[in-house]
């Protein structure tokens, strides 16, 4: 019996507006699946010192469009991107970067472009291959959904879809890549992929301060406030901009404080969830604009409180990437 993976909400939107059809509700069939693994695959991979595995990328990729931080809005909705944007060539052949079993195949929205074809690896991970051309599928992966046969690293999946859209002057033909875990928690899966030889590192274009939500004009300040860091990313591109990895500061020679680090989404299956309080007024993220505006305060828990003893403070902001490329830039600010 095939395995029921997703159930989607009905949903009005942009048939371009990537992956956000991708919602946390009806998990029910593959949760159980996953189960199934008796590993405990996330418990490994909080081990910053140890991966799980690196397994191939799918395809020789041009560059990384966008990354599991990146923000999205293409209409309404805001939204983490949750999974990797990985480019390449229209028709070049997607490989199954583990071995595996085929979980599903569908098309989860309006349009052709939208087809899936999702493996569950042997360590338990799901991963998601979006954007896969219908017609390119093999049999051989259809009846792997059929009869539950294994298919083993290097299989082929299907081919990239031919991408509509030009951004940044360039066609964007790319799959979306997400890897779930057992408790259906998007992964970032830079974890589990052959690193890349990304040397650039992240840009701090700037530190100011916010207050009630808006960019404060000035470095003096009362009140309560916080700051934020406008930083970007580049991943074998000099275009698509991309949120830094990880986010840091020390505040006031105390002790290093970690806004967020990428290795999995604040909220966890949610995509949507936290996105407006770690990203703040002037970020953008669509087929024109992207410009990010991190809250240096973002706590999952509850924010963070900056000073507001009279005087003057400063803060050293860090960022990194994947690659443990990084830039630190401080700023000094006056309460009064």
């Amino acid at each position: 019996m095939k395995v029921l993976l997703l159930v989607f909400l009905s949903l009005s939107f942009s048939i371009l507006a990537n992956d956000h059809l991708m919602k946390k509700d009806g998990f029910i069939e593959v949760q159980k699946v996953v189960h199934n693994y008796k590993i405990a695959p996330w418990a490994v991979l909080s081990n910053k010192n140890k991966n799980l595995f690196q397994a191939n990328w799918p395809f020789a990729l041009s560059s990384i469009g966008h990354t599991t931080a990146s923000y999205q809005q293409y209409g309404w909705d805001k939204y983490f991107h949750h999974g990797l944007d990985v480019r390449g060539e229209a028709g070049e052949s997607i490989l199954s970067a583990t071995d595996g079993k085929i979980v599903n195949i569908e098309n989860y929205a309006s349009s052709d472009l939208y087809w899936e074809v999702a493996v569950l690896d042997t360590h338990g991970f799901l991963w998601q291959y979006h954007h896969v051309d219908k017609n390119s599928i093999p049999q051989k992966i259809k009846d792997a959904y059929s009869t539950g046969a294994s298919i083993k690293m290097g299989d082929k999946l299907g081919e990239i879809v031919y991408w509509p859209v030009v951004t940044f002057g360039e066609r964007f033909n790319h799959i979306h890549l997400n890897v779930l875990d057992k408790n259906l928690h998007y992964v970032n899966p830079f974890l589990l992929l052959k690193k890349l030889d990304d040397r650039v590192a992240p840009t701090i274009n700037k530190i100011g301060l916010l207050q009630k939500g808006k960019i404060f004009p000035t470095a003096r300040i009362r009140g309560s406030y916080s700051l934020y860091v406008n930083s970007d990313d580049y991943v074998l591109h000099s275009k698509f901009k991309v949120p830094p990895y990880k986010i840091s500061y020390f505040l006031d020679d105390k002790p290093e404080r970690i806004v967020w680090e990428f290795k999995d989404l604040p909220g966890g299956s949610d995509n949507e969830k936290y996105v407006s309080d770690f990203f703040q007024e002037r970020t953008c993220g669509n087929y024109d604009c992207r410009k990010f505006y991190i809250n240096l305060n973002f706590n999952k828990d509850k924010p963070t409180r900056f000073p507001t003893a009279k005087g003057s403070h400063s803060i050293k902001v860090v960022v990194w990437d994947f690659a443990s490329n990084r830039a630190e830039k401080s700023f000094s600010w006056t309460v009064y």
